[in-house]
């Protein structure tokens, strides 16, 4: 009798409880990151398409950064397409990751170039856009996640958002903001060659690879720093930053995979003794989960010069 009641009380409990899962425990928004974070490592291969876009000012809506790829097993590719309005122009980037090795070409290049132990700045680019690196800086600068209301209750989507802490974030941004100094003191005052590339900014500062150099050498020439102008002191720039960002992860709940990722990025800062407040938007769609087409397969022979 006694076992009978207990089991009766147990059923009125779960069924007492909102949202109460196959286990009989609500879901807490911490442990729902954790699942689709696990779920979408664990996947063999999937496919990406996404966009940057610039929402303030005269950049309104802007894409300055258009991206698409696709994961099979250990290998990843990608393509990016980033915007120059100045030059009126497009410039297309392709990569590819296989193991420890990571190949670029650009434009309508029809051989690939092995660039892994020569060049951080197309792992950046890289990591800038693909969606398994979004996940990992959630779990590394994550400062508070919260459920959102369910927008379509007769939907399977549900959504998450992901709150970065800011002195976090700054260290990572100083890492991306030395990488372009790098690649511009390479490429000098000319124009960037294959062999001098330099990834766009992820967070905020137009995601642009000029603008916040005049902060500190008031240069209002060219974007381009030259070779006599001394390279700016990152950190000090940093510093003097205001910058937030969160992502929101939209999930199926019931295979808990990830169908949309969105960060959103503000910052502050000052260049030439002016405030500039802007707004970037990173949105990244995932689909076909199981089924990709196949991955290029560059040879050494290809990739070599």
């Amino acid at each position: 009798m006694r076992k009978g009641w207990t089991i009766c009380l147990l059923t009125l409990l779960c069924t007492s409880m909102t949202g109460c899962n196959q286990m009989g425990v609500k879901q807490n928004p911490s442990s729902a990151f954790d699942q689709v974070r696990d779920h979408f490592s664990a996947q063999d291969s999937y496919a990406f398409y996404g966009r940057t876009k610039l929402l303030t000012e005269n950049s309104a809506n802007a894409n300055v950064v258009n991206f698409s790829g696709r994961k099979d097993k250990d290998a990843v590719y990608m393509n990016v397409k980033l915007s120059m309005p100045d030059e009126k122009r497009v410039d297309s980037l392709s990569l590819l990751h296989q193991g420890d090795k990571l190949y670029a070409k650009q434009g309508s290049d029809a051989a690939w170039k092995n660039v892994a132990h020569t060049q951080a700045a197309y792992q950046q680019e890289m990591d800038n856009w693909d969606p398994a690196s979004c996940f990992s800086q959630m779990a590394d600068m994550q400062k508070n996640i919260r459920q959102l209301p369910d927008e379509d209750p007769n939907d399977d989507v549900e959504a998450i958002r992901v709150t970065l802490d800011s002195a976090k974030l700054k260290n990572w941004l100083v890492t991306q903001m030395n990488e372009q100094t790098q690649g511009t003191e390479t490429a000098g005052s000319h124009i960037q060659s294959a062999a001098a590339h330099k990834p766009r900014l992820k967070l905020a500062m137009a995601l642009s690879d000029g603008s916040w150099k005049k902060s500190a050498t008031g240069q209002k020439g060219p974007r381009i720093q030259s070779e006599s102008n001394p390279a700016p002191n990152v950190r000090e720039i940093v510093d003097q930053m205001d910058v937030n960002a969160d992502y929101t992860v939209y999930y199926n709940r019931t295979s808990m995979l990830p169908t949309t990722i969105t960060m959103s990025i503000r910052s502050q800062y000052d260049v030439n003794g002016q405030r500039v407040n802007e707004h970037s938007q990173v949105e990244t769609y995932l689909q076909n989960y199981g089924r990709v087409k196949p991955l290029p397969t560059p040879t050494e022979s290809q990739s070599s010069r």
